[in-house]
């Protein structure tokens, strides 16, 4: 067993369905699907030799993260950090200000926790975590997508509810400075000036936003 086995094996079992699902770009552990103003991400995790120690799985083992990116909402850091090819950004799930992780429904002796599909180094295991990763994403994964498609959902989140780890998270605690910054740029996205114009006043007044100052400034004022 190898990491290019799992590679392939995931492009032959997992691609096809996520292409039915509207996904377009793929690397060998990334999907991304473009759909009005978001962009959904499906990332196979792997874990190097010193993680797969330290958890207690193997390096063939992996975890499948999901992510929502809005292109509305200006990189809080350096818009140039985002990877682009060929006009279309490829946000990694780490950088989505919304973020899950599917779980998987069988239990594994090795492995306690559901939020890593555990593959033997004899790949006895593969095929079957293959077949739950895709009634995962069918049962869990669409809908997750789904919710956050609409601006007006996303609002709701971001205004009403914790961060909640393994299930939705990225936002930020509320209130924090990031916290802000995701409203007022949701609120602005949606024409409400009010919210947005206070929330972005709030991320400038943190200072944790320093290289984008000015641009948050000029939209807090077109806000008003």
């Amino acid at each position: 067993m190898d990491s290019k086995t799992v590679n392939a094996q995931i492009r032959s079992e997992v691609r096809p369905l996520l292409k039915e699902l509207g996904f377009t770009r793929f690397t060998s552990r990334n999907a991304w699907r473009y759909h009005g103003s978001q962009i959904d991400v499906l990332n196979f995790q792997s874990f190097n030799a010193y993680n797969a120690s330290v958890m207690g799985c193997t390096t063939y083992s992996f975890a499948v993260n999901l992510g929502c990116y809005f292109p509305d909402i200006p990189y809080q850091y350096d818009e140039a950090r985002i990877k682009e090819e060929r006009g279309q950004l490829l946000p990694a799930e780490y950088e989505c200000p919304f973020r899950g992780r599917l779980r998987r429904s069988f239990s594994q002796p090795e492995y306690d926790s559901r939020e890593v599909w555990f593959i033997d180094p004899a790949g006895r295991y593969l095929e079957k975590a293959l077949h739950d990763v895709r009634m995962a994403i069918a049962r869990d994964g669409v809908p997750w997508f789904g919710r956050l498609a609409d601006p007006n959902e996303a609002l709701r989140v971001l205004l009403e509810e914790d961060e909640h780890m393994g299930e939705l998270w990225g936002f930020g605690r509320n209130p924090s400075p990031i916290r802000h910054y995701l409203t007022g740029y949701v609120a602005l996205k949606l024409g409400r000036n009010g919210l947005a114009r206070q929330h972005l006043s709030e991320a400038l007044a943190s200072g944790c936003f320093k290289q984008v100052a000015e641009r948050i400034e000029r939209d807090a004022q077109r806000a008003a």
